[in-house]
């Protein structure tokens, strides 16, 4: 079979506009799933601030609520061992401060709404009950080697936006939670629940590596997690 130069120059036009088109639909769906996933975190943020406004509106009349309120911003704790069954740290301010290798305990609804931004975690052990660290914030924090213990409900709405969880381990639920730019190389998610992690968002995709643990059902491709070199 024997084709005309005309002929031959109008299959490989057809190709051509074919692969643009192809590429075309394909630079298309990277951008609606980038512009879904932008939407999502806006849309979970503001969640997350109305779930805040409401709960400032509450009455709080349990005294037994220990260092509730508490501003301990900036101060050294590194080592220090506090244990309560209340629900401790409501409210906390821990901002800045040097929590290195401490020990806090609280009871079913510890941590709720405490923040921990820039706090140094690294190897600190924080563990509350079912409902505990909701709406809590760990915005830039160095959490490298620290173990968050929580409950079924716990870590619900939490921020850990652009913290460093390298080989940390974790136990809760994370659902909702914002782990924009968050990072997990090395950590052990498997006791998280795997619904709930997938509930998580982001605007800035969070890391992990060959090391780090994923519960069962969790696939960080598919939820487009990235994963460092």
């Amino acid at each position: 079979m024997r084709f005309t130069t005309r002929a031959v120059f109008t299959l490989i036009l057809l190709l051509a506009v074919g692969l643009a088109w192809r590429s075309s639909l394909e630079r298309a769906d990277s951008q609606l799933a980038q512009q879904t996933s932008q939407l999502r975190y806006a849309q979970y943020e503001l969640a997350r601030a109305r779930d805040q406004i409401k709960d400032q509106k509450r009455s709080f009349s349990d005294k037994a609520r220990l260092f509730f309120g508490t501003d301990f911003e900036g101060m050294q704790l590194a080592e220090v061992t506090i244990t309560s069954q209340s629900n401790a740290f409501q409210r906390a301010s821990l901002k800045d401060c040097d929590l290195t290798k401490a020990t806090l305990q609280g009871g079913v609804a510890a941590f709720q709404l405490a923040a921990f931004d820039r706090a140094k975690l690294s190897g600190a052990k924080l563990t509350g009950g079912g409902a505990s660290f909701q709406n809590a914030a760990f915005v830039d924090a160095d959490l490298t080697g620290a173990v968050l213990t929580g409950g079924a409900n716990s870590f619900r709405s939490a921020s850990f936006e652009n913290a460093i969880l390298t080989k940390a381990r974790l136990t809760g639920s994370f659902e909702s939670a914002n782990v924009s730019g968050a990072h997990f190389e090395g950590a052990d998610l498997s006791a998280l629940d795997g619904h709930a992690l997938a509930s998580c968002y982001f605007s800035e995709a969070p890391t992990y590596d060959a090391e780090t643990k994923f519960p069962a059902g969790f696939d960080p491709v598919v939820q487009r997690w990235r994963r460092s070199q």
